[in-house]
């Protein structure tokens, strides 16, 4: 769902980015003053490192088309929804500047789509869902659901206030990732019950090491992830609607690829153990600007 160079127009990125940093800005307040969850440093890095490998996992949803998941639930229901808004964004900046994934004056619509909206309106309806006394199952899958089908709603919206698109064109982006909606819904269930099974029954030391066996687990295998154009690209493709601007040029390792290495699939581990890294340090920089936990 990043969205590349040139796919939104010059009046709607300066507009999505001041959504973007203005749902941010409240998050980092709500944390900054105590008036939400506050994770512990190690915690928020191992999440947000959690959501870089997880994205880098590209699934086939049918031939020629493939999905990875957003994350944004799953970091809400480890997180809270403040600072799961926060891992988002710093996972996404990561991404553009690093690997080239999403344009980089699109890199404001991508925070608010799949941060402020995935994250924070998915964490959102996740917590209102618990507090009705649902399932905790049936209030990470659902909201995980939503998430995507409300973060693709809003780049239907980008992209009709950026005169690109027609009602077949997000008719059929929003039919593709329905199908990706329902296996984020899925996964993160799964994800969220291997998470807590683990940190309900002992100490939180438990929990730290089932994101990190995570961690791992999706970085080795990512080599292997799909190489099909995902959901949105596919759709764009289809409709003749795709840049074929670059994102970023100065990206030391455009498309997860170290120029420097000839192997594919080392190539490919290399510059994902990168951004695991890079994604921890920030991350873990970041939290600890934060009060300290309470």
């Amino acid at each position: 769902m990043h969205i590349p160079s040139e796919m939104l127009s010059s009046s709607v990125c300066p507009v999505s980015a001041v959504l973007a940093a203005s749902g941010v800005a409240v998050s980092a307040y709500a944390l900054a003053k105590g008036k939400a969850k506050i994770p512990s440093a190690s915690k928020f890095a191992l999440t947000s490192a959690a959501v870089f490998a997880l994205q880098m996992l590209n699934y086939p949803i049918w031939n020629g088309v493939s999905g990875h998941l957003i994350g944004g639930v799953f970091a809400a229901v480890l997180l809270g929804t403040p600072a799961a808004v926060l891992s988002l964004a710093i996972v996404l900046v990561l991404q553009t500047l690093l690997f080239a994934d999403g344009g980089i004056l699109m890199l404001g619509a991508n925070v608010f789509n799949m941060g402020v909206v995935g994250a924070g309106l998915g964490g959102l309806i996740y917590s209102a869902l618990q507090k009705k006394n649902f399932a905790k199952s049936t209030s990470v899958g659902v909201s995980a659901f939503l998430s995507v089908e409300l973060a693709v709603f809003a780049v239907c919206v980008e992209l009709w206030a950026s005169g690109k698109g027609s009602f077949s064109v997000f008719a059929t982006l929003i039919g593709v990732h329905t199908a990706l909606a329902l296996c984020e819904g899925v996964a993160t269930i799964g994800l969220v019950s291997l998470i807590n099974e683990t940190s309900e029954k002992s100490v939180s030391k438990k929990s730290i090491l089932t994101l990190c066996a995570l961690v791992l687990g999706a970085l080795m295998i990512s080599p292997l992830a799909s190489a099909f154009p995902d959901g949105f690209e596919w759709t764009m493709e289809k409709f003749s609607l795709l840049p074929s601007a670059p994102n970023f040029v100065n990206a030391p390792f455009a498309e997860y690829c170290v120029s420097a290495i000839s192997s594919e699939i080392v190539s490919g581990f290399v510059a994902g153990f990168v951004g695991v890294v890079a994604t921890m340090l920030v991350s873990y920089m970041v939290a600890k600007l934060l009060p300290a936990k309470a």
